[in-house]
């Protein structure tokens, strides 16, 4: 299959896995509260947010790995290629024995810091948790390497039907070993269990299918000092990302309580979901934008790359974070009542900002090719150290929403304002006439959103049926909208063309 075919595949599977992805959790998260309870599932949210600070351990290195991979690719040069695979995979291993310990020495210490928030039994449960999933994020380390050697391959159909797979095993398996009765812990065994299931199909694939002849070996000096030039930026910035999208939650296990912690996630689950929203388009286009940079592409089609494709992410966010603002309140009382009702305020105070970055990823993909990010790592670090001190001295008063109101203002200084001037100033894209087809947009969500706003305060959304016709109707005036008076040609073509060919079928 051709290399566009292949992109244009994998984000349709991407989209596939998406829907899947949104819907099955909404489907049984509800079920999964009412098996755990709240304390249990807050306690398990805590102990995950705890453990992906074992993540950073990598060091960047993944995004390292599609950057190099991929040029070697490219170039021909397949011995070179299959060294690298070969010395990752060897860090990787180091890195894994290295998160286990780790895993197992936050155990250990688990009463020093959370004896505040939790009680005994919490902390004896936490102390199992921690160790399980130290040694899932072990194993996701070594799978993460075969996993980005096919990404660099653009084989975007193989990753996204595995994708696939574990998106709607995941949630069975859950629920099957919660209706046994075991509880958190079960769960994060079933974790576990999907990621080392995962090693012999990316082994078997990486070898019978892309021909590449693996093998462990010792890395260089020359080769360490490379990657860490490049990676050390990349780790930086995964280290903000840590700070604020763990930190909160930590902090209110730590001062508050499991209670807040679950609030708090659940709130958190609708930023995951338009993440995957925007990175299922930008995700296999890495390998395409690191191509166009070792190629020498120009800055104007790197600008029109950049606008064009967060247009199309915009057109596909703006329909869920303006169907959200209109009807997250009564979904939330509808899916999990009436105990969770700070979550609407923790899930828009972290969601809208959040939307500037999602739909501006192709730039920080286009930064990464450039060797560039060492700016965004540096300016994102200050900021999130300073939510992380915020978030600390605001807890104490404004629980939950505070640490989300926190991390609300730092997304929008650093994400917005600072690295727009960058990306325009420095990397020479457009931004100002990004900004203005944006905008242009965002007429239609803000548009729908004030009228829907307005109409909640005659009509009962907390009916269910009520609450249905209104998000059918919004839905329907939102893609209307948009097609006759936003999309251009090329988005008409992308949403029409397939449909086209299935009908001459």
């Amino acid at each position: 299959m051709s290399e566009k075919s292949q992109i244009k595949a994998g984000a349709v599977l991407s989209y596939v896995n998406l829907l899947l992805g949104s819907v099955l959790p909404f489907l049984y998260t509800p079920l999964m509260l009412k098996m755990l309870g709240q304390l249990e599932y807050g306690l398990y949210s805590l102990s995950t947010s705890i453990v992906a600070y074992l993540s950073l351990l990598n060091f960047g290195l993944g995004s390292t790995i599609v950057r190099y991979v991929t040029q070697y690719r490219i170039q021909g040069e397949k011995e070179k290629e299959e060294f690298n695979i070969g010395s990752f995979l060897y860090l990787y291993a180091i890195l894994a024995g290295i998160v286990i310990l780790f895993g197992v020495s936050l155990s250990i210490f688990a009463d020093r810091f959370f004896a505040k928030g939790l009680s005994g039994a919490e902390i004896h449960r936490l102390r199992i948790l921690l160790v399980i999933l130290s040694c899932n994020m072990a194993i996701t380390f070594v799978s993460s390497v075969f996993s980005s050697i096919v990404i660099s391959h653009e084989k975007y159909i193989f990753r996204r039907i595995l994708d696939l797979i574990i998106t709607v095993a995941t949630p069975i398996l859950n629920l099957t070993a919660l209706y046994l009765g075991f509880a958190s812990v079960a769960m994060a065994c079933v974790s576990m269990l999907v990621q080392l299931s995962l090693l012999p199909v990316y082994l078997a694939y990486c070898k019978r299918k892309l021909n590449l002849h693996i093998i462990l070996q010792r890395p260089n000096k020359p080769f360490l000092t490379e990657i860490w030039r490049f990676s050390v930026f990349i780790f930086i910035g995964s280290l903000v990302d840590m700070f604020f999208w763990a930190t909160d939650k930590v902090l209110l296990g730590s001062l508050v309580g499991t209670v807040a912690v679950a609030v708090y996630n659940i709130g958190a689950m609708f930023n995951d979901m338009i993440q995957q929203l925007s990175t299922a388009i930008s995700g296999v286009l890495i390998p395409k934008i690191t191509g166009m940079v070792v190629q020498e592409a120009s800055r104007k089609e790197l600008s029109d790359l950049f606008i064009r494709i967060g247009r199309i992410q915009f057109l596909i966010i703006g329909l869920v974070v303006s169907g959200f603002i209109s009807f997250g309140r009564y979904f939330i009382h509808l899916w999990v009542g009436d105990s969770y009702e700070d979550a609407y305020a923790i899930a828009l105070l972290t969601m809208i900002p959040l939307v500037i970055p999602l739909i501006q990823n192709v730039g920080f993909n286009i930064i990464i090719a450039q060797k560039k990010h060492g700016f965004r790592a540096m300016v994102y670090l200050v900021i999130a150290i300073a939510n992380a001190i915020s978030t600390y001295l605001v807890i104490p008063y404004m629980g939950g929403i505070g640490a989300a109101l926190c991390s609300c203002i730092a997304y929008l200084i650093g994400q917005g304002l600072i690295m727009n001037g960058y990306y325009w100033k420095v990397t020479g894209i457009d931004i100002p006439d990004f900004w203005r087809q944006i905008g242009r947009i965002a007429l239609v969500p803000i548009l729908l959103s004030v009228i829907t706003l307005w109409i909640g305060r005659i009509v009962d959304f907390y009916q269910r049926g009520m609450f249905v016709c209104g998000v059918v109707v919004f839905g329907l005036c939102y893609c209307l909208l948009m097609y006759l008076f936003m999309m251009n040609p090329y988005e008409k073509e992308m949403l029409l063309g397939p449909v086209r060919k299935m009908l001459r079928r």
